[in-house]
């Protein structure tokens, strides 16, 4: 018999605040990293402790998501591991915990960045996970939102935001690409997915 889930204690109208907030103080996390990563770009990455400090709010934000998306599973649900994945909102849970990682890595890329020992396929994988996070954003789905409703409307929107990001990060690497502007795409890019993110609604 599959496991059932436990009550969480909230009630449908809290569980909908509680996905609000995720979304929102994700969204404020990226405009704060958006600025960080702006002065970053002014300052032609000249102080190391600014980008330590961008690369661990990312870190810092990954593991957020990954503690904090979803109240009935682990690891702060009731739901132990192995039960999770017995869940109803299973497939939820592994794509939450999944995407979370994208700002792990993206936070380990940014420490990396401006060292003489960083080597161009780090912005490479960088940019692959950015648009992993966006195929991943295109196919998520929650099981209480079936139909292309708002709610996944917008995740279709967080997606080409995250493609823009990627594209972003490629576009940096490239020689071809030589305009100075190009180094100003990435964080547009996370300007406006945080501001994506702030607006959500259910």
């Amino acid at each position: 018999m599959p496991f059932r889930l436990p009550p969480s204690g909230l009630d449908p109208e809290e569980d909908v605040e509680y996905s609000r907030f995720m979304h929102h103080s994700s969204g404020m996390a990226l405009l704060i990293l958006s600025a960080f990563v702006l002065a970053d770009r002014l300052t032609a990455h000249r102080h190391r402790l600014l980008g330590f400090g961008i690369g661990g709010t990312w870190i810092s934000f990954g593991l957020f998501l990954f503690v904090f998306s979803d109240l009935e599973a682990w690891p702060i649900g009731p739901a132990g591991f192995m039960e999770s994945f017995s869940l109803p909102t299973a497939h939820e849970w592994i794509q939450h915990h999944l995407l979370s990682m994208i700002p792990m890595v993206l936070g380990v890329y940014m420490m990396l960045l401006g060292r003489k020992q960083s080597k161009p396929w780090w912005k490479y994988l960088a940019a692959g996970v950015a648009v992993l996070g966006g195929a991943g954003l295109s196919i998520h789905q929650h099981l209480d939102h079936p139909g292309m409703d708002l709610v996944n409307l917008q995740h279709r929107i967080f997606a080409l935001t995250s493609f823009f990001i990627g594209a972003s990060l490629i576009l940096e690497e490239s020689a071809r690409f030589t305009r100075k502007a190009k180094l100003f795409l990435l964080p547009v890019g996370l300007l406006l997915l945080g501001i994506q993110l702030v607006l959500y609604v259910e």
